[in-house]
């Protein structure tokens, strides 16, 4: 949904406020996970959706008409910039926090999955030289075909 202003101050005003709470959102996020909550993401999903749905089709617009921004007062361009800057930053850490979650549980499902690979091989055998015998994919399931 993009930004119903009056003029670009406002446009920009508006915008500063987006990008402001989108940076409390994502940092409290990033806080989440870090904290090891794995739900973390799902915490004012539909707002942050809406918002950066918003940033994104603002700062497309921005972008695409750029003698608009010049015509803001230089204190608001300064104070979008400074924002947007540290979104950039909330952003660069919240990544890092999300691929740091991302590698603890891989390596959970990963020695998960070996442990039941384990235990599925079942017993192994032994050789007729009494050594174990290394192609034994035996099962110790008994199966009762009565049952």
């Amino acid at each position: 949904m993009a930004i119903a202003a009056h003029d670009i101050d406002d446009r920009l005003d508006q915008l500063i406020a987006v990008t402001r709470r989108l940076n409390e959102l994502m940092s409290l996020e990033t806080a989440a996970l870090k904290a090891r909550e794995l739900d973390a993401s799902s915490k004012d999903w539909e707002e942050k959706e809406r918002l950066a749905h918003t940033y994104r089709l603002e700062m497309t617009n921005l972008a695409k008409n750029p003698d608009e921004l010049v015509k803001a007062s230089a204190s608001l361009r300064k104070e979008m910039f400074e924002t947007v800057r540290r979104f950039q930053e909330v952003l660069a850490e919240h990544s890092k926090a999300l691929t740091a979650m991302r590698e603890v549980t891989e390596g959970l499902v990963e020695s998960i999955a070996r442990e039941v690979a384990g235990e599925t091989m079942g017993p192994r055998g032994y050789g007729a030289m009494g050594q174990v015998a290394g192609g034994s994919r035996a099962s110790g399931i008994a199966v009762n075909a009565k049952a």
